[in-house]
């Protein structure tokens, strides 16, 4: 949709002096409440499959229908700051946040708990570019590197020490205070933003909302989604399955037919004839499902594999977080001295190389040995980030800039939203054919199962059971164990899958090593 310069207008610039900062400290603390709010429900995740007895196919909505609703409401922020301005946006927002945090709490079911996840994910997408805009606007220009940095260390903040508080909630409140626990945050920051978050500019241009493209991609995530989510449990070839990616590839390619010829399309597809902004594009969803995808896999996987408590899960991903506050700023220093390629190339390599030792991971892998690992994976990710958006912006013509911005976050969390679907989808499906697979090789000539079921048979029949307590009790122990195994060795198909996309994400960066610093496109 073609957006204003600036949609919250010259006149949020009225702020001075100190009170500059409050209106900073103001959006940054909505932004903190719902960014922390995203981590710490990962973390929640194995307690609500427990609670609800759901499995990974469709435990993964709490994150998927998260980031989606995120992904599609990101689209809208140019027109609510253009017709409502930012005060009001960032106020009904905020309250909105609020109240599904709340129904999130009291869900009485998962159906319910993925609602107030969408909700809360629709909120943050439309926040996030909107504090981006009012910092913009409110501070001078020669104080906005400034100030950019500090937003941009506020944001991984969030990230950071929302699993480690998370962790700590899950296990000494209950996963359901959660939802609630930022709530205070967003309530305060809806408080202050009546006094110094800058109304709308009453000289703005108003803004047609394109609803049709909306919907149709509203349609093709949700379609897309709901295929590949219930492509296991319905079968791959059922009639839901079916129609659901028919959907969402008819309204697909509706959307691209309609953006071609919309007045105010949503994303601007001119920006892909730039072969450098197409490569960033794509490196960009690859960035996104990395990410995002291993950000979903690791708490459960540390909790349901390694025995972690909620808050030991937590205290393992907080030293990344932290690595992060120092890794931006010399990687945004590094973005504008060297040809992005380089730095986005060394990023990918560094996170694969992580994800891959997690491929390797197992039952005792120790508490500092995974944070190491997860620490030098998410160093890459800090380096790749800032010079993917330098490196793509640049090959653009001034003109296309705005658009461009927008575009990059887009495709970075629909790669999010579809790849913790994938990879839930491949977690479940691979547990099912591992446990398959060592079934079969439970037979009486495997030594090792035999020797292991004798000596818990003399355990148990020390401890007085009967023969019939004794066969029921080793039968019981050995399924525990396969599914155990089954569910391990699933994981580490979900981390490799990571890896190797990590690396063909590494043959698509190729070109940029390559790419100009502007080549007028």
């Amino acid at each position: 949709m073609t957006a204003a310069a600036h949609p919250v207008g010259p006149a949020a610039a009225a702020p001075a002096g100190m009170f500059r900062w409050i209106t900073m400290g103001t959006v940054m603390m909505g932004l903190l409440g719902t960014v922390m709010s995203s981590t710490m429900a990962n973390i929640a995740i194995p307690d609500v499959m427990g609670a609800f007895g759901i499995g990974q196919d469709r435990a993964h909505w709490m994150s998927s229908g998260f980031l989606s609703a995120m992904t599609v409401s990101m689209l809208m922020n140019a027109w609510f700051l253009a017709n409502f301005g930012a005060r009001n946006s960032f106020i009904a927002a905020m309250l909105i946040f609020s109240a599904a945090s709340i129904l999130g709490e009291v869900a009485p079911t998962y159906e319910i708990v993925v609602l107030a996840r969408v909700i809360q994910g629709a909120c943050t997408g439309v926040l996030q570019p909107m504090a981006m805009s009012v910092l913009f606007v409110t501070f001078k220009p020669h104080e906005r590197g400034l100030v950019m940095g500090l937003f941009g260390m506020g944001v991984v903040i969030g990230p950071a020490v929302g699993p480690t508080v998370g962790g700590f909630i899950v296990d000494n409140l209950g996963w359901r205070f959660v939802f609630t626990a930022t709530v205070p945050l967003p309530l305060i920051a809806t408080a202050l933003a009546t006094h110094f978050v800058p109304p709308r500019d009453p000289n703005a241009i108003r803004q047609k909302l394109n609803w049709i493209s909306l919907c149709l991609m509203i349609a093709t995530v949700m379609g897309l989604l709901n295929g590949l989510s219930n492509g296991q449990r319905l079968g791959w070839q059922s009639f839901y399955v079916t129609c659901s990616l028919l959907l969402a590839s008819v309204a697909g390619l509706a959307f691209v037919v309609r953006e071609l010829s919309a007045k105010e399309p949503l994303v601007n597809l001119e920006l892909f004839a730039s072969r450098t902004y197409a490569a960033s594009a794509v490196v960009s969803f690859v960035f996104g499902a990395g990410f995002f995808g291993s950000t979903y896999l690791l708490p459960i996987f540390v909790q349901t594999v390694c025995g972690f408590t909620a808050v030991k899960a937590g205290l393992m991903l907080l030293p990344a977080g932290l690595a992060q506050l120092f890794v931006f700023p010399l990687a945004g220093r590094l973005a504008q001295t060297v040809r992005p390629g380089w730095p986005i190339l060394i990023g990918l390599i560094l996170f694969a190389i992580s994800t891959f030792e997690f491929a390797r991971a197992d039952f005792d892998s120790a508490f500092w040995t995974l944070a190491l690992w997860l620490t030098l994976g998410r160093i890459g990710l800090g380096f790749v980030f800032p010079s993917l958006s330098v490196g793509s912006l640049q090959s653009l013509r001034p003109d296309l800039v705005p658009y461009g911005a927008g575009t990059l976050n887009f495709t970075r969390m629909m790669g999010a939203a579809i790849g913790v679907n994938i990879l839930a989808v491949i977690v479940d499906q691979r547990t099912a054919s591992h446990a398959s697979q060592l079934t079969q090789t439970q037979t009486p000539g495997n030594q090792t199962t035999h020797l292991l079921l004798e000596r818990l048979d003399q355990l148990l029949i020390k401890g007085g059971l009967s023969g019939l307590e004794v066969t029921a009790g080793h039968l019981d122990y050995l399924g525990r164990v396969i599914v155990a195994k089954a569910n391990w060795l699933a994981f580490q198909d979900g981390f490799l899958t990571v890896a190797v996309a990590a690396l063909v994400a590494v043959l698509l960066a190729i070109p940029l090593t390559r790419a100009e610093r502007r080549t007028g496109r």
